[in-house]
């Protein structure tokens, strides 16, 4: 019997080792895609913009210091004739929550905030998820290996 592998996944976390060039400085857009594909966001040569236009309105944000609500953030797209519906904007929305990058608190959206940390350092934030999910991953790598030594006595 097979098993049914697709469902044991609980999370998923791509973090990419990728230059970062003098190109790739030149504009914001282009920074933000790198980032976007650096923390595992969009996958290579991905050619829908709604998830990197999502991060650009919430970095935006995060920046100024003020968590954004939907209609903020869909007032900012339009705004820079970002063409994203209010479906896919939620939709993004809710898995950067679902997967850590963000929280929601009275409507408002804002990057994940680790204890001690300014709630507007999006690297400590990032590094937060980033080291946490890592962790947890690695736990059940080793209790697996254990698992394996036994099973090759």
């Amino acid at each position: 019997m097979a098993l049914p592998e697709s469902k044991l996944i609980r999370g998923e976390l791509v973090l990419r080792d990728m230059q970062l060039t003098s190109e790739v400085r030149v504009t914001r857009n282009s920074l933000v895609r790198w980032l976007a594909l650096a923390i595992g966001l969009i996958s290579p040569n991905e050619s829908r913009t709604a998830v990197v236009d999502t991060l650009d309105a919430l970095l935006y944000f995060q920046f100024k210091g003020v968590s954004p609500t939907v209609p903020e953030l869909l007032e900012w797209l339009n705004s820079k004739d970002r063409k994203v519906s209010e479906k896919a904007l939620r939709y993004h929305l809710w898995q950067l929550k679902k997967n850590g990058w963000l929280e929601r608190s009275k409507g408002k959206y804002r990057f994940f905030v680790p204890p001690l940390a300014d709630r507007h350092d999006v690297a400590a934030s990032i590094e937060s998820v980033v080291r946490s999910r890592s962790e947890i991953s690695l736990a059940k790598v080793k209790e697996a290996l254990k698992s394996l030594k036994q099973a090759y006595k």
